[in-house]
């Protein structure tokens, strides 16, 4: 991990670009805790060995020693040495021994004793390791097998993720209760609801609900009795819909060799051609490469679903040459009508478009949906039941999904068409093109998940592509597939990877250069970083909520400048969490942060206004409250000089009140 020394400065910069409104305090549910599994490790003398009756799967590891003679190396050592991935106080080892009288069996160093049982040929002993594992590389020796025709096959499952505390792993339960401090302040102060989940070294160590699941009316006042978010809660994952449905599945594809990402596209659909006329043409070199870097050429958000649009196409007729309200015809379009804007390899433009073409070229690979192809390869096989495409068609309820935009797709009413949606959403896809020309289901967007589940997703590439004994892709198609772009290191194969510090707004100052994830419109993160072995998934809803003021910019919602929706913030803080040190320099941080906060409204005057002074005042409310818990002199000290920078009112008067009832 990179040391801090940036950090205040990182974290000022988001603080400064935050600012939100006022509303009155809404009534906190109690958070539901996670529960908890021991991670305590067995005994090393206490190994578990038995036959095993049951069918295994597809493994991580999968070795018969002792190795054939041609595979041999003249180092020697090696040919009875293997690594594989695994985690502190878990794993199983399945043996299979043919013809065995005796064998020794190491795992780390540490004498595995199977007694008489390795003498049963040709059955499957399973194996207790949880007590001899480490974090990350661990190491299996077999030697001295007998007789000599005798062999034993290793088999070994993916890791999987358990629960537990964050002081299993050495992290900061202190410096994460603040984390939640400040959340909870922001929502008191407007933010509508979140959630967050955390995997370090494998073991699940946060799992939070924060908020409301609809935190406003449509008029924009708050509700009166709002429904609290659960850990079970769903959120319309936005753009991370790319990674977890899209990037899985070629990452699968291309691990069976259905797929290479050189392939051109017209060679999967051959009525992928440049629309008659185009001023810039190309479609017929485009590859699946092409799509995953978004150096394709397309346009970033064409409006297939408001009819009478007049720019996609380049042809300035009165006719939106692409309009469509249904799946096949919008396919038909990209394919056939969609010109390109610039020239490909030119620049990188995010662009849905080329996720939207990505889910189609999945499903003609595969001859399914993507969402039963997904469905059936990743989540079921995992047991995640709290992530899917449409959940209203697949067993869920409204309640069981945090609400989106107040009013449609109207931005409160300044952007009107044919076909929007009247009232709050919830349970179906906020984006347009997927809710509208999509049916709900597309490459671009879709998805919802809850935090933990979606992080038990993510812990997949950090075991290098599998998931207990489930094979889902091959390791080195993950790299192939994280690295970096030449001449764009924040661009992977559609990962947005951090680089030499060039994603660091989103994924935290102090995370490694090889860091990958993504973010969502909605107010979705997701951060996997290897070298920590760590994976952070940050979900709220931040547009449910007004917007800030329509005619100056209808996609700048109220929760969109809360410290909880710049995305860098929450891993800075979980980062900050690793480091083994107390909250002193977070405390200051946070006071520093009111003063230069109000400077620079002072400063910058048309960044004043009710939202931004609402921002002010929960972070006000954090110092006073931390002065008010630690009885500190020195956080008292800062709280009152943050307090005396506030501009004079209501709020500072009762903050002062508050500092002086402190000794």
């Amino acid at each position: 991990m990179k040391q801090s020394n940036k950090f205040l400065s990182i974290i000022m910069a988001l603080a400064i670009s935050a600012a939100t409104f006022g509303c009155s305090t809404p009534q906190v549910a109690p958070t539901p805790a996670p529960s908890s599994v021991s991670t305590a490790p067995q005994e090393e003398n206490a190994i578990v060995v038995s036959l095993y009756s049951g069918q295994l799967g597809e493994m991580q590891y999968d070795v018969t020693f002792p190795l054939p003679i041609k595979s041999l190396d003249t180092s020697l050592s090696i040919n009875n040495m293997k690594t594989f991935k695994g985690y502190k106080n878990q794993g199983q080892l399945y043996l299979i021994p043919t013809g065995v009288t005796s064998a020794e069996i190491f795992i780390n160093g540490k004498k595995l004793e199977t007694g008489d049982l390795l003498r049963e040929s040709g059955k499957t002993l399973v194996a207790d390791i949880s007590g001899m594992t480490n974090n990350e590389t661990n190491t299996i020796q077999v030697c001295n097998i007998e007789p000599a025709d005798a062999t034993i096959q290793i088999k070994i499952p993916y890791p999987t993720v358990m629960e537990g505390k964050p002081e299993d792993v050495g992290i900061s339960a202190e410096k994460l209760s603040l984390l939640d401090t400040l959340i909870q302040k922001e929502i008191d102060y407007g933010f509508p609801g979140a959630q967050l989940a955390i995997i370090k070294d494998g073991v699940l160590i946060k799992n939070t609900a924060y908020g409301y699941i609809n935190a406003y009316n449509p008029d924009g006042t708050p509700m009166e009795n709002p429904v609290a978010t659960t850990i079970d809660t769903m959120y319309d994952l936005a753009s991370n819909t790319k990674m977890y449905s899209v990037n899985y599945a070629l990452q699968k594809l291309v691990s069976e060799k259905k797929l290479d990402i050189k392939t051109k596209i017209v060679d999967i659909f051959p009525n992928f051609k440049d629309p008659a006329g185009a001023a810039i043409t190309g479609k017929a070199n485009l590859t699946v490469e092409d799509l995953l870097h978004h150096e394709a050429g397309f346009t970033p958000g064409p409006k297939f679903h408001i009819e009478d649009v007049d720019v996609d196409d380049k042809v300035e007729d009165g006719v939106n040459t692409i309009f469509s309200l249904d799946k096949a015809t919008t396919k038909t379009a990209i394919l056939e009508k969609l010109p390109l804007e610039y020239e490909p390899h030119t620049q990188a433009t995010y662009s849905d478009v080329d996720y939207m073409l990505l889910g189609f070229i999945i499903e003609e690979i595969t001859g399914q949906s993507l969402d039963a192809y997904v469905k059936e390869s990743f989540y079921t096989p995992m047991g995640l039941d709290h992530i899917t495409f449409a959940p209203l068609q697949n067993g869920f309820k409204k309640e069981d999904c945090a609400a989106t935009e107040l009013n449609g797709n109207s931005r409160d009413g300044v952007v009107s068409f044919k076909a929007n949606r009247t009232g709050t959403i919830q349970a179906e896809v906020h984006d347009e093109k997927a809710f509208y020309a999509m049916g709900g289901i597309s490459g671009h967007a879709g998805l919802f998940a809850n935090a933990n589940q979606l992080a038990k997703l993510c812990q997949v590439m950090l075991n290098g592509g599998g998931y207990g004994e489930h094979r889902f892709f091959e390791a080195k198609v993950i790299d192939q597939f994280t690295k970096p772009k030449d001449g764009n290191d924040s661009y992977g194969l559609g990962w947005r990877r951090n680089g030499p510090d060039v994603y660091e707004w989103a994924f935290g100052e102090q995370t490694a250069n090889g860091t990958y994830g993504h973010t969502g419109w909605t107010g979705t993160l997701t951060v996997i970083d290897p070298e920590e072995d760590l994976v952070i998934v940050w979900l709220t809803n931040a547009k449910n909520s007004p917007v800030i003021d329509p005619k100056a910019d209808k996609n700048l919602f109220y929760g969109d400048v809360f410290l909880s929706k710049c995305y860098g913030t929450i891993p800075t803080m979980v980062y900050e969490s690793l480091i083994d040190s107390s909250v002193d320099s977070m405390d200051a941080l946070f006071a520093q942060m009111v003063e230069d906060k109000e400077n620079v409204l002072v400063a910058r005057e048309k960044l004043r206004s009710k939202a931004s002074d609402q921002s002010l005042y929960a972070l006000a409310d954090l110092v006073v409250t931390r002065a008010e818990e630690t009885k500190s002199a020195e956080n008292k000290a800062r709280a009152e000089v943050a307090v005396t920078s506030l501009p004079d009112g209501a709020e500072k008067t009762a903050f002062t009140e508050r500092l002086k009832k402190l000794a």
